[in-house]
């Protein structure tokens, strides 16, 4: 038999494949448009019945940093005297979302609308906004029903709509992710193209700095994948994309950096806020007579230690000594209190309330969320791999910062989650093909439907 015939009659005993993806599903121009439309109609629609359906006691602002900060500043903004907050400098947080909220509260002046509902309008576009937008980058790696699935598993993503109710920057950060992934994931199929979307890249980075310091190390992370993800592109190519993301990212925040050092007197990490939420990332089992978060023993008194010494724990200097002197005495502690914030970031809240309702929610995404990584990691081709690779790596950031640098509360984590839904949605078109179509055997890959 020769080596043709040979390879025939194996292909012929291989079962026939069940796949997330077919090359048969791609979507053409002419077809994205009501895609995209139809995944914005979805999460506007959701967003408005999450509004109405919402008992009125849960309606109340929660946020003290926009009641404290944020609307302040915006409305110093608006009378042209700069970033200050009660004749002081608003070094507080960056200046990305009081320049959101002014530019919201001038256009609702201007037309006659009460600055609440102008914030409404804003929160509900940016949610619509990144719903289209997981579509979209869904629809560059899977089929159309699992880049509609996507969409609609973030729109309607209980903890994101929750944190619509108030005015809260999570879908504008989320919208700044995926617009940052997007533009990642052109530049790795056109390597070539790397000054124009470098630049583009750090520029957005930029932006998103200057909107939540939690992404400061984001351009690192993807000068990381720009060193390691499969794509074709040379060595010199992705040095070059990535000097110039760096570049640019540095020249986007500068002018804040350059002001803030001007009116500071010294130079800051994009806020001075940072001491602040290294502090309760410490005592957070301890702070403001909320009820007791569970603890072991160790991490326990060493929260307790930590919060004896808050007076003394006023600078980011002051707290990385005392974290290294324990690290020093008590590892074992330290290691524990690490754990239960790893676990806590993914369903604790800063009320400590119905946190065991929020895990069981989670958990209910957890099986197909694996799941489908599984499926994409194993069975997908070099794109769908990409992908995969860069979720990763931002669960994984958002997961250490949240972990190391902060209180362990969900809020944090839920941006990535724009990310995450698409493996959900992978496991459900995984488990529909699985068991719903003639054939009964696993993938043994995924074709891409790009362009």
């Amino acid at each position: 038999m020769n080596e043709l015939a040979l390879r025939t009659s194996i292909t012929e005993l291989e079962p026939e494949i069940a796949m997330p993806c077919q090359a048969s599903d791609r979507v053409s121009e002419r077809q994205r448009f009501p895609l995209l439309s139809l995944s914005a109609i979805v999460a506007l629609v959701a967003h408005l019945l999450f509004l109405l359906l919402l008992p009125q006691p849960w309606r109340r602002n929660q946020s003290s940093d926009y009641i404290q900060y944020y609307e302040p500043v915006a409305q110093s903004l608006i009378a042209g005297n700069g970033f200050y907050l009660h004749s002081k400098p608003a070094l507080t947080y960056p200046p990305g979302i009081p320049m959101l909220y002014a530019a919201a509260f001038w256009a609702a002046r201007r037309m006659d609308v009460s600055e609440a509902n102008a914030l409404r309008i804003v929160g509900g576009f940016l949610l619509t906004v990144s719903a289209v937008l997981v579509c979209l980058l869904a629809m560059r790696f899977f089929r159309w029903r699992v880049a509609l699935l996507a969409s609609g598993l973030w729109s309607t993503y209980p903890f994101h709509l929750w944190l619509t109710k108030q005015p809260d920057a999570t879908s504008l950060f989320s919208v700044l992710l995926l617009t940052s992934a997007l533009l990642f994931f052109a530049w790795s199929s056109k390597t070539q193209n790397g000054i124009r979307y470098g630049v583009l890249l750090g520029l957005i980075l930029g932006v998103t700095a200057l909107v939540k310091p939690f992404s400061i190390g984001l351009p690192l992370a993807f000068v990381a994948l720009a060193g390691v993800s499969p794509i074709s592109g040379q060595r010199r190519s992705r040095i070059v994309f990535s000097a110039c993301l760096l570049i640019t990212y540095a020249a986007t925040i500068s002018p804040w950096e350059i002001w803030a050092w001007h009116v500071g007197g010294h130079w800051i990490p994009l806020c001075t806020n940072g001491s602040n939420a290294l502090i309760d990332g410490l005592t957070f089992g301890t702070e403001r007579g909320l009820p007791q978060v569970a603890l072991p023993e160790g991490a326990r008194a060493l929260v307790r230690d930590a919060a004896s010494h808050y007076p003394q724990l006023k600078s980011t200097s002051s707290i990385a000594h005392y974290i290294l002197t324990r690290v020093r005495q008590t590892p074992i502690a330290i290691l524990e209190l690490l754990l239960v914030k790893a676990a806590r970031s993914w369903f604790g809240n800063e009320s400590h309330t119905f946190e065991r309702w929020i895990a069981i929610i989670q958990l209910v995404y957890l099986p197909f969320l694996l799941l489908g990584a599984r499926t994409v990691w194993k069975y997908g081709d070099a794109p769908q791999k990409n992908f995969a690779l860069l979720a990763i790596v931002f669960t994984a950031y958002f997961w250490i910062m949240t972990t190391v640098t902060a209180e362990a509360i969900l809020r944090y984590m839920v941006p990535v989650h724009c990310l995450l839904v698409v493996f959900v949605a992978v496991s459900f078109e995984f488990l529909s093909t699985r068991f719903f179509s003639k054939t009964q055997d696993l993938p043994r890959k995924l074709l891409s439907p790009i362009d």
